[in-house]
């Protein structure tokens, strides 16, 4: 609702004053509308998802009124469904299923590669392959040899012809996902058929198995024993051929990759091994001549060089002439390696143990001593060494006469060497050509023994095929038939049922363009019902007398328009200024609006008629007021509207309620009510009048409605429901919402008999009442009476304590 500067809060046709609220009352009076779509959204980002999610929960609950309208066709659909989904199951055959499952795996397969994606790979190639050899005609006739003529009577007595075609259509062949096995599986009407039959194809096919896998393995054990006989005949040519150069250059069968020499090279290594020795000892002595001589020019211990010159028994004599025996040096090369440890021990414990301590004492003793006969025994040697000086010639003479003796014996040896080299490097080029012949008997024989090896495999394959297949799960008898089952068949018939039942009820409803109901009327368009008018008589005259307010106030039809007049001053206590308009002509918007001027000029308020209908004026017909003078000259007129405005309204014969009729027609009706003077009109009627309501083109035939509106409070839209179209409806007021014009409400018009228009279910409520003495037909509820029944006043609407109570019956109106 727009609220302007200087607009005063005021009552609305009589009603009680209202309270200021930030809420518009018809969002308050209307919960319906109080719907995503009407709300401003905070978050302008989440604005589609919250208009896409209302549209939505609207088609829903569109989609559950219809079906509630329709809810008879529903059920009986729903009915008829389950009956002859009860038939069916009733009446049809039963069916029984038996299953086998066989395990596919191959020997041959990829070793090398045991990743999941190869073996995947693998199965999804190979797998349909086996699928297919099942169904195969090779197999299902290896079946039917299988079966036995009891197969072929069910349970019922009935013959079965089986053919390939037959056991075709009826079996089935799957993988299981992930694995290799295979399921195979047969219907029929009975149970053990099934299973006979199962077990039939099962065996075929493993006889097809092995017959394919024996058969191939024999034609290829065939050509590769073709192949070893060749082979065999250029391997006996080889070796004939290695016998002969053998002989030829008197081969021993030495070879040099081989961990045996041949006999030459063996001489040559064993020279070249025994030079090498030879040089050593030969420079060995060398440096002991030199050695000695310097000690014995230096006049130095000449004992320590007795082991390196003389050897075995010379070795001792020469000791026992020097006064030593063997223990004596072997005892004091003891004592040397016992002085050195006590030494190193010692100074171990002197790091732990002070000078003072036992253990120390004891050590140090026992190192002095030691030294001290070392001491002794060097200066015994040294005094008998000194006084023989034959030692040192001698000793010099025994280390020259050994190094000529191993120069000779490397003389020898080098020209050996020379010799036995010479006959090896002969010898190499003579065995080129056999090792050559050897390595071609060798790749031969390797060829050779490979075949033998393939035709042993390919012999024990045709036992054990590279495909094995094992059955893993027998084909058993099952007593519970696979088909009809009553759970699917439930299923399907409560699916299929309240499917073709919201096919139906969306088809007609889409056939059917008509508001059936005020709570369909008031979801779809999220609007509040302000009224309910009846058929009215057509008038008989114009002017106030064709106005059913004015003629019969008291009247049962007046009713509906006192309804409208107060359901505004609930909803909408503010607003005074009101357009009134209909989607199409002919809708009863301006005796609508007519009337309700009347009401609100019965409510004591002062109120202005506009007939803003400039292209058909209606209300200026109605009121018997056709003639140049009227709205189109006001707002053509360049007065100010002020002074020009009273002189064009007119007294309608009613009082309170004046008229301002449309003028002559013009040829830009929007352009003029678009322009600054209506506004201006509609400025000074405020300041004049409590109430101003204006009549508009139908909304669906111009724009004029849109521009009013957007001077005024707000519109009441007119609707028809046996004439106006859902959809049409529908357009024009998300038309309004578009362009921010509040809507109201809604006034349902010419509600008639319940035989024409009980269809929609519209319905009101009427009362038949009893009088006392001087009271009319009609009456308003106001009160009840001392029992508590509902009592009314005479007085149009209005209490009135003074006046006794009449009592109320009431009854149902259409």
């Amino acid at each position: 609702m727009q609220v302007r500067a200087g607009m005063g809060v005021g009552r609305l046709c009589g009603g009680e004053p209202a309270m200021e609220s930030d809420v518009p009352s018809n969002l308050l009076s209307n919960p319906s509308m109080m719907q995503p779509s009407s709300l401003v959204l905070a978050d302008p980002q989440n604005e589609p998802e919250l208009q896409s999610f209302s549209q939505a929960v609207h088609v829903l609950l569109r989609l559950l009124l219809a079906v509630r309208y329709r809810k008879n066709l529903v059920v009986a659909v729903m009915t008829a469904a389950i009956l002859l989904g009860a038939a069916y199951y009733v009446t049809a055959t039963r069916r029984y299923d038996s299953k086998a499952a066989l395990l596919i795996s191959q020997a041959g397969g990829d070793r090398l590669d045991p990743s999941i994606a190869s073996g995947e790979l693998q199965r999804q190639n190979v797998m349909p392959t086996f699928e297919s050899m099942v169904r195969s005609a090779k197999v299902l006739e290896g079946a039917l040899k299988e079966l036995s003529p009891t197969d072929c009577i069910d349970r019922h007595g009935e013959p079965q012809k089986f053919s390939v075609d037959v056991l075709r259509g009826h079996l089935s062949v799957k993988t299981i996902r992930l694995t290799n096995i295979l399921e195979v599986g047969y219907t029929s009407t009975d149970p053990q058929i099934a299973a006979n039959v199962v077990r039939a194809v099962v065996q075929s096919y493993l006889n097809f198995m092995d017959s394919i896998h024996r058969g191939t393995a024999g034609e290829i054990s065939r050509m590769l024993t073709k192949e070893r006989e060749d082979l065999a005949g250029k391997l006996s040519d080889k070796q004939t051929e290695l016998l002969k150069c053998r002989r030829q250059f008197a081969d021993m069968g030495f070879r040099s990759d081989a961990k045996a020499l041949h006999p030459m090279v063996q001489r040559a290594v064993y020279f070249n091994d025994a030079l090498i020795a030879a040089q050593k000892d030969r420079v060995e002595n060398e440096t002991l001549v030199a050695s000695i001589e310097t000690a014995v020019a230096r006049g130095a211990d000449l004992i320590s060089y007795l082991p390196a010159v003389v050897e075995g028994p010379g070795r001792e004599l020469m000791l026992s002439e020097l006064g030593l025996g063997a223990n004596d040096v072997v005892t004091q090369a003891n004592l040397q390696r016992e002085l050195i440890d006590a030494k190193t021990q010692l100074e171990t414990m002197q790091q732990n143990l002070g000078p003072r301590h036992p253990e120390v004492i004891a050590l140090t003793e026992k190192v002095r001593l030691t030294e001290q006969f070392l001491q002794n025994a060097q200066l015994k040697i040294g005094q008998q060494t000194t006084g023989n000086r034959q030692l040192g010639p001698r000793l010099a003479q025994m280390a020259r006469q050994k190094l000529e003796e191993s120069r000779k014996k490397e003389e020898k040896l080098q020209q050996c060497f020379e010799e036995a080299r010479t006959e090896a490097i002969n010898l190499s080029g003579q065995l080129a050509q056999v090792e050559m012949l050897e390595r071609d008997i060798k790749r031969l024989s390797g060829l050779n023994d490979v075949l033998l090896n393939q035709i042993a495999s390919l012999d024990l394959r045709q036992n054990g095929p590279d495909v094995r297949v094992a059955v893993i799960e027998e084909a058993t008898v099952k007593e519970s038939p696979v088909s009809p089952r009553l759970p699917l068949v439930a299923m399907i018939t409560v699916m299929s049922g309240f499917g073709l039942a919201i096919g139906l009820v969306t088809l007609l409803d889409a056939l059917d363009d008509r508001f059936r109901s005020i709570d369909e009327m008031q979801s779809r368009l999220g609007l509040p019902l302000l009224a309910m008018i009846q058929q009215l008589q057509p008038p008989e005259s114009t002017g106030p007398m064709a106005l059913v307010t004015h003629a019969s106030p008291m009247s049962m039809e007046s009713e509906g328009f006192r309804t409208l007049r107060t359901s505004l001053a609930l909803t909408q206590p503010d607003a005074n200024r009101l357009v009134v308009s209909s989607t199409e002509p002919g809708d009863g918007k301006t005796t609508t609006l007519a009337n309700l001027a009347v009401c609100c000029a019965q409510g004591d308020k002062r109120t202005l008629l506009i007939d803003a209908d400039l292209r058909r004026p209606g209300l200026t017909n109605l009121m018997n007021m056709r003639g140049p003078r009227g709205l189109s000259e006001v707002l053509r007129s360049e007065m100010d509207v002020a002074q020009i405005a009273p002189s064009y309204v007119r007294a309608s014969g009613v009082s309170g309620l004046d008229i301002l009729p449309s003028g002559s027609r013009p040829n830009d009706p929007a352009e003029l009510l678009g322009g600054p003077r209506f506004a201006q009109l509609l400025a000074w009627a405020e300041t004049v009048y409590d109430m101003i309501l204006i009549d508009s083109p139908p909304l669906m035939a111009t724009a004029d409605t849109a521009i009013v509106g957007r001077l005024v409070d707000g519109v009441i839209l007119v609707v028809q429901p046996a004439k106006n179209h859902r959809r049409l409806v529908t357009r024009v007021v998300e038309r309004l919402n578009m362009m921010k014009i509040p809507v109201f409400g809604l006034v349902i018009n010419r509600t008639g008999s319940e035989a024409e228009y009980g269809y929609y279910g519209y319905h009101e409520y009427g009362y038949r009442y009893e009088y006392g003495e001087g009271y009319g037909h009609d009456a308003h509820v106001s009160k009840r009476d001392a029992d508590g029944e509902p009592c009314v006043s005479s007085v149009g609407g209005f209490d009135n304590a003074e006046e006794p109570c009449v009592r109320v019956i009431p009854r149902r109106v259409a």
